[in-house]
């Protein structure tokens, strides 16, 4: 139809696809940007690593951050031995033991077990209490003579302010998480003869605590704790007479550190009993019972009551993290991989193309993998014994002959419960679960296994594929590997697809390489993680590589944002060459979350303490994509994307194409429905005076900060980020995708 033809509207409507133009027009916003510093960069700048050069169009950056795997560990173990030893010379010369300021377990309990904005829920008063308390107003002569409160415009105001602060903040408030230890004492209190560890470390320590929310990191330590090496790396340097302990994590690339006191939350308070109890008798017998050991604690603890690295470890865990709260939920190969440095892949057990190589890498006595597992039956149903939605840690991969010359394959699983529940779940009861008919003396004494309530259970590899839903298998690294990487800042289009700025990889000498596609890890700054999630995916390919001809293409396990994706990767073995990685970023938007600037004006009045510390951290993470930029006030700013070809993504293969310039901006993800809405801009007027049947979105506006990771051995190996140069470059990257 032409247009001449098109059918007449009616007055003061607009057309259908004008209306399309101006939703959109409302919709997307026209200056997309985050917030990447809470405060003001003039009041710590100092403490910021010095931003990279700005990246202008055009320009390509040569990654600056390439160390040696073993040489980062080194410098942040080496810097927490020294502040170790700054500590303990100076708990000497106080004669006190050592409390950390930090995270104060005993002076600040609110703000190291409570998220950024958590708030307790509303107390439900029965009708005795209301009317005691109205009872109390009464006396207080606040009601006037209808019974009615007196309360002044400014009073009413305040109140009223108060109430849309909390509503504003509804939304991210984390009511399943509520902690309520009853007392806080130190190591040498709590444990009658305290040993940071006892013959070793090893899986069977492990005792979840009286919540479950942090059974996926428990499975991880348990995971690697048989691994003396790994453990060692982990458990820097300590002086339990000082009670001053130090422990090394892997953050977004980088190795970090953290110090602790020896300050644990214990399940029951100290007695407050009365009556007269002249020899102390009641009040020791209370604190043998109820606070003695590792039973008393909160938290996790080791099975061994004198033992301490476990709780120790993951009070330093969550003072990363910035509290308790902020460990709560997660994934086992996370878990490992901020324990390790090592690059963790997740793989559903129904999926596993070669059960036979998949074996191997399970019984690989090389060292070079870790593995976990879980369950995640969408159904909700325990599966012979073991526990629904929870994590697991594999600790062995055997092949033996039995008695009667038959090969079994079996792998050896434990429960971070450490025993089973009241309901008896927690273990295996199927084929080879304890006291099952399998278990003859001949199995009991070639595997050297006893029949115990320690969440430890066998079964057959077969059975744990079809048992278990999702295995996370971490490649570990040591000083022969090489780290480089590069970070930005990305804008992420509604309608996704793979971006025009690329990462360009220079490999030197051939090698096998892991590449990492990364987001900032959020659970550093819980809270402050805003309204956008997102999913990571990514195309390797050879620089000049035909359309298509990718060597790797890596996206998540599964397309919703349930599933973990911190991080995506995939490993290969490259020759000497060009290579390029187009990254695809989806975004999804909470709108019960509220965005940073709202959440920063409510806790800087209700928790500016918490602010303080998480807002920090929000900042120190940012600062890997922030450039430096010559402007008024000195400070640091994000990178401009002023060019249009940034702000959008390329539409993938198999999309709308159109020739010559159209071809460029079909690319740019600028199609036909944009180009109406930057007309529809020129005519704000006639939109003024338009009434919409509906209330306008808050226009969207997802920012993503992602770095490339490239594990390798080859030390000379470079990152660079690029962008289009021209209109017949931005079309070869959609070809391409």
């Amino acid at each position: 139809m032409s247009e001449a033809s098109s059918p007449p509207t009616s007055k003061g409507k607009k057309p259908p696809q004008e209306q399309i133009h101006s939703f959109w027009d409302k919709y997307i916003t026209k200056s997309p940007g985050k917030v990447t510093t809470i405060f003001p960069s003039s009041l710590y700048s100092s403490l910021l690593p010095r931003p990279a050069p700005t990246l202008t169009k055009n320009d390509t950056t040569t990654s600056p951050n390439t160390t040696n795997f073993g040489s980062s560990y080194a410098a942040a173990a080496d810097a927490c031995r020294a502040k170790i030893a700054r500590i303990v010379r100076d708990c000497h010369r106080t004669n006190s033991k050592f409390t950390d300021p930090d995270f104060d377990l005993r002076g600040n309990q609110w703000d190291c077990l409570l998220g950024l904005n958590w708030r307790s829920p509303p107390t439900k008063g029965n009708p005795a209490a209301i009317e005691n308390a109205l009872g109390t107003l009464e006396t207080m002569q606040v009601f006037d003579g209808t019974d009615c409160l007196q309360l002044s415009v400014p009073m009413l105001r305040k109140i009223m302010g108060r109430k849309i602060l909390d509503e504003e903040q509804e939304g991210n408030d984390n009511t399943d998480y509520d902690p309520d230890p009853k007392a806080v004492h130190r190591v040498g209190w709590i444990f009658e003869e305290p040993r940071f560890e006892v013959d070793g470390f090893s899986s069977s320590d492990i005792m979840q605590g009286n919540n479950s929310m942090d059974c996926w990191w428990l499975s991880a330590v348990a995971t690697i704790c048989h691994r003396r090496e790994l453990m060692d790396r982990i458990c820097v340097a300590r002086d339990e007479e000082c009670g001053v302990y130090g422990f090394a994590f892997y953050r977004d690339g980088g190795w970090i550190y953290t110090v602790v006191d020896d300050h644990l939350c214990l399940t029951n308070g100290d007695y407050e009993g009365g009556g007269h109890d002249p020899s102390n008798a009641i009040v020791k017998k209370w604190r043998k019972d109820k606070q003695t050991g590792g039973q008393a604690l909160y938290f996790a603890a080791c099975r061994e009551e004198n033992e301490t690295w476990l709780p120790l470890l993951e009070k330093a865990y969550a003072k990363v993290h910035g509290d308790y709260d902020a460990i709560w939920g997660g994934w086992v190969g996370e878990g490992v991989e901020d324990l390790t440095g090592g690059v963790n892949s997740e793989l559903a057990l129904e999926d596993v193309l070669s059960k036979e190589n998949l074996w191997k890498e399970l019984a690989n006595a090389n060292g070079n993998f870790v593995f976990g597992l879980d369950i995640l039956d969408r159904n909700g149903s325990n599966k012979n014994g073991l526990a629904n939605a929870h994590a697991y840690s594999l600790l062995a991969a055997v092949e033996e002959v039995g008695e009667d010359g038959k090969v079994v394959r079996l792998v050896k699983i434990r429960n971070p419960w450490g025993e089973r529940g009241g309901d008896g779940m927690g273990e295996w009861t199927g084929p080879w679960s304890d006291g099952s008919k399998e278990w003859t003396p001949y199995w009991l004494t070639k595997l050297d296994y006893r029949f115990e309530d320690d969440g430890v259970f066998w079964m057959t590899y077969s059975d744990m594929l079809h048992t278990f839903t999702n295995l996370y298998r971490t490649r570990l690294f040591d000083d022969q590997w090489t780290v480089a990487q590069e970070w930005t800042n990305l804008n992420v289009a509604w309608v996704s697809g793979y971006l025009q700025r690329k990462f360009v990889i220079e490999v030197k000498t051939a090698t096998t390489a892991v590449f990492v596609l990364q987001q900032l890890d959020t659970r550093y700054f819980n809270g402050l993680e805003g309204e956008y999630s997102f999913l990571l995916h990514f195309i390797l390919q050879k620089q000049g590589a035909e359309p298509g001809d990718y060597l790797c293409r890596v996206r998540p396990q599964a397309e919703n944002f349930f599933r973990a994706n911190r991080s995506i990767n995939c490993e290969i073995d490259l020759e000497p060459g060009i290579y390029e990685v187009l990254s695809k970023i989806t975004a999804e938007r909470d709108m019960s979350k509220s965005p940073v600037e709202t959440i920063v004006k409510i806790s800087a009045q209700r928790r500016p303490e918490k602010l303080r510390q998480v807002g920090l951290s929000f900042d120190l993470a940012h600062a890997k994509a922030l450039k430096e930029k010559e402007k008024e006030g000195d400070g640091w700013e994000t990178e401009e994307e002023d060019d249009e070809a940034e702000k959008a993504s390329v539409i993938e293969a198999g999309e709308e194409k159109s020739e010559g310039s159209d071809k460029a901006q079909a690319a740019a993800g600028l199609g036909e429905g944009q180009q109406g809405a930057q007309e529809a801009e020129e005519n704000d007027d006639d939109e003024d005076n338009e009434n919409d049947d509906e209330d306008d979105p808050s226009p969207w506006n997802a920012v993503a900060v992602i770095g490339l990771r490239v594990y390798s051995q080859d030390p000379e190996l470079i990152i660079k980020l690029t962008s289009p140069s021209n209109d017949e470059e931005v079309a070869s990257v959609v070809q391409g995708a």
